[in-house]
């Protein structure tokens, strides 16, 4: 009763507009999601951006431990966007619905290349989960297990918090900046040997990869990601 109201007072001082017909009512209202198409970008090499393959190309192979990447749309698109911004950054989980609705309907394009993995997130640090109330990397993982109806396993904890990467300027985003960060969950007895690793965003990828990085050097031969949205390699 109490939350209702509370949330009635919200929306009455807080009105949302749809992203797509600027209509009030919903963030992405039903007409609108209906109706979209998602325009993927062509696969490509997660770190260079080298077309062709979703697999990290033979260069970038050399310094990067994350095998390839499976992404819904580029983060350049300012539906997916701003989606991901009220759900990420403001906590708004009304947009759930939309996003796991994305995935479902492209499920046959993010199929991700191997059949046999066990699904796990990357970690938010926990006073940054405390704070938001949930992790989003790990929704998006019980959303990716439920729908290609893999394992779900928590992996990785994050032993230290750092400023998110899409709030960070590009000059300094690198990967292998942020190695380090991540240790295998204190309750893993063994580790499976392919991963797949969800995220909401991939920008630079230092964060994903950091984690890849931890998983291998614990013995886990083949690390892929999965993620909402994926920026330019140039952002």
């Amino acid at each position: 009763m109490g939350g209702g109201f509370c949330k009635m007072v919200i929306d009455a001082l807080f009105p949302r507009f749809c992203l797509s017909c600027k209509r009030e009512g919903q963030i992405f209202c039903l007409d609108c999601a209906s109706n979209w198409i998602a325009r993927p970008e062509p696969v490509a090499c997660p770190f260079c951006g080298i077309r062709g393959s979703a697999r990290t190309c033979l260069r970038c192979r050399k310094e990067n431990y994350l095998d390839g990447l499976v992404s819904y749309l580029p983060y350049g698109n300012p539906i997916v966007r701003g989606v991901i911004g009220y759900w990420k950054y403001d906590g708004d989980r009304s947009v759930e619905r939309t996003l796991k609705q994305w995935i479902e309907q492209s499920r046959g394009r993010l199929r991700p290349v191997f059949e046999e993995f066990v699904v796990t997130h990357v970690p938010i640090h926990s006073s940054r989960k405390r704070l938001r109330g949930f992790d989003q990397a790990e929704v998006l993982s019980n959303w990716v297990g439920e729908i290609f109806d893999a394992p779900i396993e928590m992996l990785l904890v994050r032993s230290r918090k750092t400023k998110p990467q899409a709030k960070t300027h590009h000059d300094k985003r690198r990967v292998g900046s942020l190695d380090g960060i991540f240790e295998i969950h204190p309750q893993v007895i063994e580790l499976p040997a392919r991963v797949l690793l969800c995220d909401d965003v991939f920008t630079s990828g230092a964060t994903m990869d950091a984690a890849a990085k931890c998983l291998k050097d614990a013995g886990v031969e083949e690390v892929w990601g999965f993620v909402m949205a994926k920026g330019s390699h140039e952002a």
